[in-house]
C-alpha cells in the first residue's frame, strides 16, 4: 500500500499544475506559440478528426425545416350524364363549341375560396382565341384560356359564399376552341381538351368542419373522381341479411347520384391504408337501433356509419333516403305516336342553334317494343329550318336515321329565309324498336381552309322544334332482339351461381347491381327480367337456341391476341409438315366433289341463311371485355354475360348505365362491349318476325308483308319452284294438244 502513495502524489501534482497556470492566465486557454498549427497531429489525424465528427453530425438525423402545408381541399365535379367511362377519368370536350353540365356539393360555403378548373388541350388549340366560360347556379364566375398543352393547368375562379348553396350546385362548363392552322371539318375533329375531374371543383379553405350529411356527399364526389370507389366495411357482421343490407344503401346511392357508376369494394375494419384510399366510406356496425351517423376517420375518408340490429331484416331508413339530393335521373328517351305528325319539341328536342363549321345534333326517341316495319312503307320528316347567306360551297345538312343518312341539304345556295316544313321521306325499315337516334350533322368548309377560322358569335344555322316526324302503322309483332331484357335489367335481375365467383367476385357484384338502379323502364320489368353472370366453365348452362356457340370462339373474342398470324404461305418447319398434291384420278374425283359440295352449302346458305358459322366467325375478329348473349327466342327476358379476365367491372358498368340511354346499346343476339368502350352487335341473318295479336282484314296486308320481308330471298325460290312446276304443266299440255291434233 505505501509503494502506491509516491504513484498518487505524482498524479495528484500533474493534475493541479495545469489548473494552477489556468487560474494564472485570467481563464484563458493559451494557444501554442510555435510555427506549425497542427501542434505535432498528422494530415491523417486531421482526416479522422473530420470524418469522426460528420458521422456523429448524421447519426443525430438531417434537420428538415417546416414548410408550411397548404390546408386547402376540393370537392370535385361530378359528370351529370354517364359517359360510357370508367371513373376517375377526365372527361373530354371535343369540336369548336361544346357545353356539359357538372353537380358540385360543397359542406359548408363559408369554406368556399374558389373554383378551380384543371385543363389540358391538344396542341392544335389556338391560345389566342380559345377560351371556356363557368357557371355555377346560373351566375358566371369567370373565364379562362386554354393554354396547357403539355400537362394540366390549373385556374382559381375567386367565388363569394352568396353564389354557392350549401349541398348540391350546379356547374356548366362551355368551352370554345379553334384551330391554330386550319378552318373547317376536319380542323374541328382535332380539337379537344381535358378536364382533370379530381382536381376540378370547389376549393375550401381546410377540411376543418366539414363533415355530416354535405361532407359525405363530398366525399362521394371525389371517390368518384379519382376512381377509388366507396370503400364498405363490416359487411361480414350482417349475416343472413347482408345481400339485403349493403344492395339498399348501395343502389340508393347509385341511383341518387346518376351518371357513371361509381364502384363499391368490400374492405376489413382494420387494414392497411393503401394508394387508392377512398374519400367516402361505409361502415356497418351492430347496434340496439337502426340509425345513420356521420364521421370523419383518422385517413380522413368521411364516413357513414350504419347501425342495424343483429338477425333483423333491413327497415326504412328516412334520414338516408332524404339525405340524398336526385342529381340526374337515368330516364330513356320519350315514348312517341305512330301515325301522327309528332313534333320534335315532345321528344324533348329544343330549337338548337349551330355555329361550328362542324356539328352533330342527336336527339333521341323511343318506339313501341310490338313495332316492325319491314317492308317498303315511308315515314316523313317535316323540317323547320333556316340557315345564313353566303355560306361556302359545299356547305350541307345531313339527316341521319340511327346512323344511316337519308338526305343531303345542300346550304350554299339561297339562306336567309325560313324553310318550313321541308319534306323528307325514308324508308320506315331504318326504324326499329326500342330507342333511335335522329341526328343532324352539319360541314361548313372553312373559307380560306388554310387560315384559322375567323372569330364567330352568330349562328349559321338553326333546326326549329316544330319539325315534326311521321311514323307509319305496324301490327303488334316482335323480332327477337335482346334490347327489351336489357332495358329491364334492375339489381335483383342479377343472378350468380357457384361458379360465377370465378369471374365475378363480391366487389363486381355490388358495383354491377348498383348501376342498374335507375333508367329501367316498368312495362320491361315487368317481364321478370335476369341476367345471369357466367364464368367461361360455365358456357354449357347457356341455352344456344339453335345456334352454334363454342368456347373457343368466346375465347378468341374475350382472350384476343394482337399478335399478327403467321403467313399463310411460309415455308414449314419440318419437310414432312408439308401436305402432297395428289395427282391421281381419285383424288381430282375428291376435289371435285368437294367444290360441288362447297358450292351447294354456299347455295343453301345464301337461300336460307343459317348463323352458326357466321356468329362463330365474326366473335373470332372481336376484342371483347364483356359478352351479352341472347341465342334462344324463347326466352326474350333472359340474358347471359360473360367478362374477359382482368377486365374493369366499373368500365362494364358505365358501359352498361350509358347504354340505357342510348342507341348504341346492347341490340340482337350477342353484344361484344370492345376494348373502347362501344357496343358490337351480331344480328342473326335469319330471325323470324312474331305476331302477337289476330290477323284480321286490316292487318293482313302489313303481317304478310313484314313475313316476306324478312327472308325475301326463300319466298323467290319458292315462287320460281311453283312457276317452273306451272311451266312444266303447261308444257306438257301444249305437247298433249299437238299430239291430238296429230
Amino acid at each position: 500500500m505505501r509503494r502506491f502513495r509516491p504513484l498518487l502524489a505524482a498524479a495528484l501534482l500533474s493534475l493541479a499544475l495545469p489548473v494552477a497556470a489556468f487560474a494564472q492566465s485570467g481563464g484563458i486557454i493559451p494557444l501554442p506559440l510555435d510555427s506549425d498549427p497542427s501542434g505535432g497531429v498528422s494530415d491523417s489525424m486531421i482526416d479522422q478528426l473530420n470524418a469522426d465528427r460528420i458521422e456523429a453530425e448524421a447519426h443525430r438525423g438531417t434537420y428538415v425545416e417546416e414548410i408550411a402545408v397548404d390546408p386547402t381541399v376540393i370537392s370535385p365535379l361530378r359528370p351529370i350524364e354517364a359517359r360510357g367511362r370508367p371513373a376517375g377519368s377526365a372527361i373530354r370536350f371535343d369540336g369548336e363549341r361544346r357545353t356539359l353540365q357538372f353537380a358540385l356539393f360543397v359542406p359548408r360555403p363559408d369554406q368556399v375560396r374558389a373554383l378551380r378548373i384543371s385543363t389540358l388541350s391538344s396542341i392544335n388549340v389556338l391560345p389566342e382565341r380559345s377560351h371556356y366560360r363557368v357557371w355555377v347556379n346560373e351566375t358566371m364566375v369567370g373565364e379562362g384560356r386554354l393554354e396547357n398543352f403539355t400537362s394540366f393547368g390549373t385556374v382559381d375562379f375567386p367565388m363569394n359564399a352568396a353564389a354557392v348553396l350549401p349541398g348540391q350546385n350546379n356547374v356548366r362548363i362551355e368551352l370554345v376552341q379553334y384551330h391554330r392552322i386550319y378552318c373547317g371539318p376536319e380542323a374541328s375533329f382535332a380539337l379537344w381538351s381535358d378536364i382533370d375531374l379530381a382536381n376540378s371543383g370547389a376549393v375550401l379553405a381546410s377540411s376543418e368542419g366539414i363533415s355530416g350529411q354535405e361532407g359525405f356527399l363530398m366525399g362521394l364526389a371525389a371517390a368518384a373522381a379519382t376512381g377509388s370507389g366507396i370503400e364498405i366495411r363490416g359487411a361480414d357482421g350482417l349475416g343472413a341479411y347482408r345481400d339485403a343490407w349493403v344492395s339498399t344503401i348501395t343502389q340508393r346511392i347509385s341511383a341518387a347520384l346518376g351518371g357513371d357508376p361509381i364502384p363499391f369494394r368490400f374492405t376489413e375494419y382494420w387494414s392497411v391504408q393503401g394508394a387508392a384510399r377512398s374519400a367516402a366510406r361505409i361502415t356497418f356496425l351492430p347496434s340496439t337501433a337502426n340509425r345513420l351517423t356521420f364521421r370523419v376517420s383518422g385517413d380522413g375518408a368521411q364516413v357513414m356509419v350504419v347501425e342495424f340490429v343483429p338477425d333483423e331484416r333491413p327497415h326504412a331508413l328516412p334520414e338516408f333516403e332524404n339525405i340524398l339530393p336526385r342529381v340526374a335521373d337515368r330516364a330513356q328517351p320519350p315514348l312517341i305516336d305512330t301515325m301522327r305528325p309528332v313534333a320534335f319539341s315532345e321528344f324533348g328536342f329544343e330549337t338548337t342553334e349551330v355555329y361550328d363549321h362542324y356539328a352533330r345534333i342527336d336527339t333521341r326517341f323511343r318506339l313501341p317494343d310490338d313495332w316492325i316495319v319491314l317492308t317498303n312503307d315511308k315515314a316523313e320528316i317535316r323540317l323547320d329550318y333556316i340557315f345564313i347567306e353566303g355560306l361556302p360551297d359545299q356547305s350541307v345538312l345531313l339527316v341521319h336515321i340511327n346512323n344511316e343518312n337519308v338526305r343531303l341539304l345542300p346550304m350554299w345556295r339561297g339562306g336567309g329565309e325560313l324553310i318550313e316544313q321541308f319534306p323528307v321521306r325514308f324508308e320506315a325499315r331504318l326504324l326499329r324498336a326500342g330507342i333511335n337516334t335522329l341526328s343532324f350533322e352539319v360541314l361548313v368548309p372553312g373559307s380560306p381552309p388554310d387560315m384559322p377560322c375567323p372569330f364567330n358569335d352568330t349562328p349559321i344555322l338553326a333546326i326549329g322544334q316544330s319539325s315534326t316526324l311521321s311514323v307509319p302503322y305496324s301490327p303488334s309483332m316482335y323480332l327477337p332482339d335482346m334490347h327489351i331484357a336489357f332495358a329491364g335489367l334492375t339489381p335483383a335481375s342479377v343472378e350468380t351461381n357457384e361458379m360465377s365467383a370465378r369471374s365475378f367476385d363480391d366487389n363486381d357484384v355490388v358495383t354491377l347491381q348498383a348501376a342498374l338502379s335507375g333508367g329501367e323502364r316498368p312495362d320491361a320489368v315487368a317481364l321478370n327480367t335476369h341476367l345471369y353472370l357466367l364464368a367461361l366453365d360455365d358456357l354449357g348452362s347457356v341455352p344456344l337456341g339453335g345456334y352454334q356457340l363454342s368456347r373457343r370462339a368466346l375465347e378468341a373474342a374475350l382472350l384476343h391476341n394482337d399478335t399478327a398470324p403467321a403467313a399463310t404461305g411460309a415455308e414449314p418447319a419440318h419437310a414432312l409438315l408439308r401436305a402432297r398434291e395428289r395427282s391421281d384420278s381419285g383424288a381430282a374425283l375428291s376435289r371435285g366433289w368437294d367444290w360441288l359440295k362447297n358450292g351447294f352449302q354456299t347455295a343453301l346458305q345464301w337461300l336460307q341463311p343459317r348463323s352458326g358459322l357466321l356468329l362463330e366467325q365474326w366473335l373470332e375478329r372481336q376484342n371483347a371485355q364483356a359478352v351479352l348473349l341472347q341465342l334462344d327466342p324463347g326466352r326474350p327476358n333472359q340474358l347471359w354475360m360473360v367478362r374477359a379476365p382482368e377486365s374493369d367491372i366499373s368500365a362494364i358498368a358505365s358501359a352498361i348505365v350509358a347504354a340505357r340511354t342510348n342507341t348504341d346499346g346492347p341490340r340482337g343476339q350477342v353484344s361484344v362491349l370492345d376494348r373502347d368502350g362501344r357496343w358490337q352487335n351480331w344480328t342473326a341473318p335469319d330471325r323470324q318476325p312474331v305476331l302477337l295479336e289476330a290477323v284480321t282484314l286490316s292487318n293482313v296486308r302489313h303481317v304478310v308483308g313484314n313475313v316476306v320481308s324478312a327472308m325475301p330471298i326463300r319466298y323467290v325460290a319458292g315462287l320460281f319452284f311453283l312457276a317452273l312446276v306451272s311451266a312444266l304443266f303447261a308444257l306438257r299440255l301444249v305437247i298433249a294438244t299437238r299430239e291430238h291434233k296429230q
